[in-house]
């Protein structure tokens, strides 16, 4: 069994108290950061846990260089996990996050012998189904602010403006790699439960194609279908927090 790394990450802070019920590690969005998980903490059941997970080159890791993979952004991640695994662990992703804390999960119980006791995914097709189209994160400039228009992400001020994208446009563009450089590995069906959550009217990520996430898991499985498209984080708070306390608790 591999040690521990002692090591934790900006993201999920140094204090430490008793250990809760269970330990909730959210996951962000492309371009997203931690902050767009304040104040889940107080919305869900008392004994969980929200550890929002700091992506490297944005809010408290702004300095920190880039991932453009998956395998160096999960390994990167890892630490600042461990250091909070003395309660049982569950994963949370959004989007590109989705992938992320799949792959994180797998390698938490593969190397570390830690098995999450629930993954929920949101916005993300299943990961064993093939990418179509050019990858976003090779377009040029142009093109590329387009097509982050078209994902209704990104404020049109951002957009516009040549500094912030300055800032905000390599962000994006390393994000947006890690999914689309991403080969899955087949392998054993995890054996923890997967929530998935699919917008209605999300055309990155339709409902069929997050439908699929079954195929990952030899536990239980649900689907639930919430309105709005790609970005109902945000539109649908509510409705995805009160179903997130009724699947952990």
């Amino acid at each position: 069994m591999t040690p521990y790394p002692t090591s934790v990450s900006a993201a999920l802070g140094t204090e430490r108290k008793a250990p809760p019920a269970l330990r909730l590690f959210c996951f962000p969005y492309a371009g997203g950061s931690a902050r767009i998980f304040n104040g889940w903490n107080d919305r869900l059941p008392e004994g969980m846990e929200v550890c929002p997970v700091e992506l490297p080159g944005r809010g408290a890791r702004f300095g920190d260089p880039l991932h453009d993979h998956l395998a160096p952004l999960v390994e990167d991640l890892l630490p600042g996990i461990l250091a909070r695994a003395d309660a049982p662990v569950a994963l949370f992703g959004y989007s590109l996050g989705a992938l992320v804390a799949f792959e994180a999960g797998r390698l938490l119980a593969q190397r570390y012998q830690i098995a999450p006791r629930h993954l929920v995914v949101c916005a993300f097709r299943a990961p064993h189904l093939p990418r179509k189209g050019i990858p976003d994160h090779t377009l040029p400039e142009p093109q590329f602010r387009a097509r982050l228009r078209e994902y209704n992400g990104t404020p049109e001020a951002v957009l516009a403006d040549e500094k912030l994208m300055d800032i905000v446009g390599p962000i994006l563009r390393a994000d947006l790699a890690v999914p689309e450089t991403y080969r899955h590995q087949q392998g054993a069906r995890v054996s923890w439960p997967i929530t998935a959550f699919a917008g209605a009217d999300d055309p990155e990520a339709p409902p069929a194609d997050v439908a699929a996430w079954r195929e990952q898991t030899t536990g239980r499985f649900t689907l639930r279908v919430l309105p709005d498209d790609h970005f109902f984080l945000h539109s649908q708070q509510d409705a995805l927090l009160a179903a997130l306390a009724d699947v952990l608790r």
